[in-house]
């Protein structure tokens, strides 16, 4: 008899392809109705084997039952080897793509696999507590062969899902992963905006609005992001179309109002518009298509008045565009440039100088980690490195933003291959704690080498991008065949955004004082980006307790 076994883990276990796996047995979970709910089923089998996974669901549970396996992703720099809180550092395969199961999943003998389980409640579901039950078949890949094989082997899955009596509330919190049209562009080997490359973003924004994303980096033109300024370069992908006739600037908007309205259709109610500026200094403009040939760019100062002149027109014309579609002030952000350092203060005073001439009253988030931009007056809603949150705590901003790209210190918040799931989870709770307004982080799909020095990068097999970056960084999905494919850690992640909106829907109901002092009762202290419990039993049962709680209140 083929010997084979299984267990029901959390979404926050990562479980190799080893013959050793001693993730915790899940059997409970509690869920907000509107919300999704994900755990694993982990099977091995002594062969290799074929494995169906078959859902038995209950009468009156009206959730609908995904599941994806999870495959293994070669990694060469999973985390940081100075890192003290990873699961792993070695190179190897690391368990992240959530792919499609067409029937079965083929195991390989001796080791540990996983499927991925996501629950989708109904915002208008029935309350109550519901068994779910998943059958387990195993036949050995030698038979497939022979017609009419029975399964050799089978297991069964049980786990009781609770749908707690109050909603999953409204998003708040303004989330962003820069999209990068280019990269999807380029990989499936499209024009930008032909009618393949609108087809493709409509799939690539819905997944990224699934997953708590509401705020889409708008391309403009070029994304003057990851370059080397006169040696590298990004494909040429501008939503705008520019004419210049008589030194007077014309605009042609219809893919702007396109992509607002694909957005919007798919779930997106916040835009950030790309950088008018070069990364790290904005000594440059960036290169702009005009008549169908490149203007400005890197050979053009960023203080140059033809380019402050075409800034200027833009935006007249542009902002009724931008408010006829619902674009305001409230949920359309501008960038001057990523990153710049204290040398580049007098660089910034300018822009910020023009930007507030010609902006009316749309506001400017940058990711920025010098205090002095802040305190000049340069910037209202700077963006701080996830280091620097404590100091930027302190300061009267106008609204509270961080970001990370990369960070592994101190056991900071992260998503790399290396790090356990909870690290990447906690992000939701921590972003509560500290008042946070939105969350930056740079990559959504970056599939690109660094400073793109090449274009030709599969992330299936390479995910350190030329080995530049550490596994997880660049990216949170994956190119299908013809869509977006998720990674766990994008489940996590939005994981820990819904747990952030469950805090603000207490919060609506007692107040903020009361919530935070619920959570420094159950860590036992004030809980920080440094700080935190290292224990995935105490988040889950954290949440468990939240929903209980909301239920209570009838939220």
């Amino acid at each position: 008899m083929l010997q084979a076994e299984s267990k029901t883990v959390s979404s926050l276990e990562k479980v190799f392809c080893s013959p050793v796996f001693s993730g915790a047995v899940l059997q409970e979970i509690t869920a907000l109705r509107g919300e999704r709910i994900n755990f694993q089923i982990a099977v091995r089998c002594e062969e290799s084997a074929a494995v169906e996974i078959i859902p038995e669901v209950p009468e009156g549970f009206c959730g609908k039952i995904t599941l994806r396996e999870v495959w293994n992703i070669p990694s060469l720099m999973p985390c940081a080897p100075e890192d003290d809180y990873t699961i792993r550092k070695e190179p190897g395969l690391f368990p992240d793509a959530l792919v499609p199961i067409p029937k079965v999943v083929a195991v390989s003998a001796r080791n540990w696999h996983a499927v991925w389980v996501s629950a989708d409640v109904p915002a208008d579901a029935v309350p109550g507590r519901f068994l779910l039950r998943f059958k387990i078949l195993f036949t050995p890949r030698s038979m497939l062969n022979v017609a009419f094989v029975e399964p050799e082997a089978e297991c069964e899955e049980t786990i009781a899902v609770t749908i707690v009596n109050a909603r999953l509330p409204e998003q708040k919190l303004k989330v962003t992963h820069w999209f990068y049209a280019d990269c999807i562009q380029h990989h499936y080997r499209t024009a930008a905006w032909s009618e393949k490359h609108w087809q493709l973003l409509e799939k690539y924004f819905r997944n990224y609005a699934e997953h708590q994303n509401n705020l889409l980096l708008t391309p403009l033109w070029s994304v003057p992001l990851d370059i080397l300024p006169g040696v590298t370069s990004r494909p040429v992908c501008q939503l705008l179309e520019v004419s210049r006739r008589d030194g007077v600037w014309n605009f042609d908007f219809s893919r702007l109002e396109r992509w607002i309205v694909t957005a919007q259709k798919c779930g997106i109610r916040s835009f950030e518009m790309v950088h008018a500026f070069s990364q790290w200094g904005l000594k440059y403009a960036p290169e702009i298509i005009v008549d169908g040939r490149p203007m400005f760019g890197c050979a053009v100062s960023s203080r140059d008045p033809e380019y402050a002149g075409f800034l200027r027109a833009l935006m007249k014309a542009m902002l009724p565009v931008l408010r006829n579609h619902g674009l305001t002030p409230e949920n359309c952000y501008f960038h001057i440039s990523d990153e710049p350092g204290e040398a580049d203060l007098e660089n910034y005073r300018y822009a910020s100088c023009l930007f507030r001439e010609i902006l009316e009253d749309y506001p400017v988030i940058d990711a920025l980690s010098s205090l002095r931009f802040f305190r000049q007056g340069l910037i209202e809603r700077p963006v701080p490195n996830v280091d620097e949150l404590d100091d930027f705590i302190r300061e009267n901003t106008a609204e509270r933003w961080v970001y990370y790209a990369g960070s592994w210190k101190d056991n900071l918040p992260g998503r790399q291959f290396g790090m356990p799931s909870l690290r990447a989870r906690i992000l939701g709770v921590l972003l509560y704690v500290y008042g946070c307004d939105g969350f930056l982080e740079w990559g959504y799909n970056f599939w690109f080498g660094q400073f793109n020095r090449t274009w030709d990068v599969d992330p299936w097999v390479d995910s350190n991008c030329e080995r530049s970056f550490r596994s997880g960084g660049a990216y949170i999905v994956y190119p299908g065949e013809d869509g977006p494919v998720d990674s766990l850690r994008h489940e996590v992640l939005a994981e820990g955004f819904r747990d952030e909106m469950a805090l603000r829907q207490l919060e609506s109901r007692t107040s903020r004082d009361a919530v935070l002092q619920w959570l420094d009762e159950e860590a036992g202290y004030r809980l920080s980006v440094r700080r935190y419990p290292k224990d995935e039993k105490w988040l889950l049962g954290l949440r468990d307790k939240l929903n209980r709680k909301l239920a209570e209140l009838g939220c």
